[in-house]
């Protein structure tokens, strides 16, 4: 595929401990969350599902990949004063365009500064690799919230990430849609662990046979293993928390909605059935290839 996340992917790890010291590794994991279609609470997901992170102790931030949306803003009432494009086009540096979250995650906003990616000249790459840089030391995971459907900007953000987390529901168009994003994935050579959420469900059986039938085609066409890694049940909870502005994580940690997704989070920084080597390549080595992979 000759586009631009081919480019960025073709050039040129770390448990920290409840009380922010790194154990291991110096560079951040990086978990793109991603869906086939809009609609399925991708968004609401990233941010819940940070800061559980944040609770057990880990340093998280997370990029808005969602070109022209601010969802973030609307979900955590955050107003993003800054972009990466003024990262890109002024004097900015890294910790100037980052806005402080709910409960201490860390906000970044690509706006139209991520689709201007493969337009950079040198010294705007280098600034922007070298500030990144930083800022993946810093970090303990770097959730990138990517736009939805399956654009070639939204698959670049997939490919370097070391795990995807794709969102579905029941809706047959969502599962086909999370369908042709695995395809895509797995034609396109990814490495990572690809985990499946469930969403806006009803129980754990329909869950389980949503992403058992997902499961078995990927495996049957694809010869791709999937990882489970929970479900969400439908919940009046996740609207009353988008209408007020608030994390529904915050607004009532005591849910079973809340409770699923820290459950989550415990499978993802152990994630004791899953014990393939991880490439070693940090979140800044895989955007360098992606940039200078460019054609001149």
């Amino acid at each position: 595929m000759k586009d631009q996340a081919e480019k960025l992917r073709n050039i040129m790890k770390n448990k920290p401990n409840k009380n922010n010291i790194k154990l291991s590794q110096d560079r951040a994991q990086v978990l793109a969350i991603t869906s086939g279609k809009g609609g399925v609470g991708k968004t609401s997901f990233s941010v819940n599902l940070a800061i559980s992170l944040k609770r057990l102790g880990y340093k998280v931030l997370i990029l808005d990949a969602d070109i022209g949306l601010a969802n973030i803003e609307i979900l955590t009432g955050i107003n993003m004063k800054y972009t990466i494009e003024d990262l890109i086009k002024s004097d900015k540096n890294i910790y100037d365009i980052i806005e402080e979250g709910p409960e201490g995650i860390k906000l970044i906003s690509g706006g139209s500064g991520i689709h201007q990616l493969s337009m950079m000249d040198d010294k705007n790459i280098n600034k922007l690799l070298e500030e990144m840089e930083n800022l993946e030391r810093e970090m303990d995971y770097i959730i990138i919230d990517t736009g939805a459907g399956i654009s070639n900007i939204v698959l670049d953000f997939v490919m370097i990430s070391d795990e995807t987390i794709l969102i579905t529901t029941s809706d047959p168009t969502s599962l086909m849609d999370a369908y042709t994003m695995i395809k895509a994935l797995t034609t396109n050579g990814y490495k990572g662990k690809i985990n499946i959420v469930i969403n806006i469900v009803e129980n754990r059986r329909e869950a389980e046979n949503i992403f058992n039938k997902l499961s078995k085609v990927s495996q049957n066409f694809l010869n791709v293993n999937l990882n489970y890694l929970g479900y969400l049940q439908r919940d009046v909870l996740v609207n009353k928390a988008v209408k007020i502005q608030q994390p529904f994580l915050i607004l009532n940690p005591s849910s079973n909605i809340s409770k699923k997704i820290n459950v989550m989070a415990l499978k993802l920084i152990n994630p004791v059935k899953y014990n393939e080597k991880k490439e070693n390549l940090g979140f800044v080595q895989r955007l360098k290839a992606l940039l200078f992979g460019r054609d001149r």
